[in-house]
């Protein structure tokens, strides 16, 4: 499965259980590497793609239900226990620091992913967003 996550610059995730940014260019980019897939989420992300488009299907728990070829979009779940699940990681970085309260839980390099491409673009509320793919 593809694991997608969007982090600020200390790999911060959540503040005070809301999302440090969001970004409609971000989500517009998600979509068009879904295709399409389908995009698994919980209830807490799916209002980010509402106006968005791309086949989403919220469900409790995305990392369990998502198959080998899906797409599962994380903000408020760990993720270092589907780590043997998980083919690829697709991190956007926000490149700001934002307090946060919860963070991703891996280094993707201790837990066998390298980066296979990395490219930065213009968000429409920031001035760029990088977008790295880590593959096993």
């Amino acid at each position: 499965m593809t694991v997608i996550v969007s982090i600020e610059d200390r790999g911060g995730m959540l503040f005070l259980k809301r999302r440090v940014s969001k970004d409609r260019l971000l989500t517009d980019d998600i979509a068009k590497t879904v295709g399409d897939g389908v995009l698994y989420v919980s209830d807490f992300s799916e209002e980010l793609f509402s106006e968005s488009n791309v086949s989403v299907l919220c469900v409790p728990n995305p990392l369990d239900a998502a198959g080998k070829d899906d797409f599962v979009f994380v903000e408020n779940m760990e993720i270092k226990n589907y780590t043997d699940k998980i083919d690829r990681l697709i991190i956007y970085k926000w490149n700001r620091k934002y307090p946060f309260d919860f963070s991703l839980d891996i280094v993707p390099a201790e837990c066998g992913f390298s980066l296979s491409e990395s490219c930065d673009f213009k968000g429409y509320s920031h001035e760029k967003i990088t977008k790295e793919i880590y593959v096993k």
